[in-house]
């Protein structure tokens, strides 16, 4: 349901160190639900279970992210380090299954996220936010640029991570 441009800002949030993200939750909820009253014109209790599915949901994918970025700091540690590549293989091999179980993990994650926010929408109202999400991103972006959030020197995407509702069926 959400575009992939939707990730925009939560990657830009998943850079921040652990104590700015808990500090701006807040403000991120207040924009969510504004932006789900507004534009998609839900009534507050909706936007609110909304809100609080898409916050959980956040946490469990910050998580399974973290635990990706150290696999992926143990992958680079052990093939920059010495050994052979047969060596090098033994070594990764069972972190390698542990990153494609997180993966299969996220997005196992992302698409209970997508059903779960689904069945709080009626069927207009997911057309109204696939319809809104585009500007919804943008205004979140643009929200957190004002409040000196997005100043990063990297305020690219980060790899393995995804937080919203995606189009179509589960891929």
């Amino acid at each position: 349901m959400f575009r992939p441009t939707l990730l925009l800002t939560l990657l830009l949030l998943a850079g921040l160190p652990i104590r700015a993200q808990a500090e701006d939750e807040r403000p991120l909820v207040r924009f969510r639900m504004e932006q789900l009253q507004q534009t998609v014109g839900l009534p507050e209790d909706q936007a609110r279970a909304v809100v609080e599915r898409w916050s959980r949901y956040d946490h469990e994918q910050f998580d399974k992210t973290r635990q990706i970025q150290q696999i992926r700091k143990r992958f680079n540690d052990i093939l920059m380090g010495p050994g052979s590549d047969e060596e090098k293989s033994a070594k990764v091999r069972p972190l390698l299954e542990q990153f494609v179980d997180l993966r299969r993990q996220q997005a196992d994650l992302k698409f209970k996220f997508e059903e779960d926010i689904r069945a709080k929408l009626s069927p207009a109202q997911q057309v109204r936010l696939i319809t809104h999400v585009e500007e919804m991103q943008r205004r979140m972006v643009e929200a957190i640029r004002q409040q000196g959030l997005g100043n990063r020197a990297d305020p690219g995407p980060r790899p393995g991570f995804g937080a919203g509702i995606r189009r179509g069926g589960r891929r």
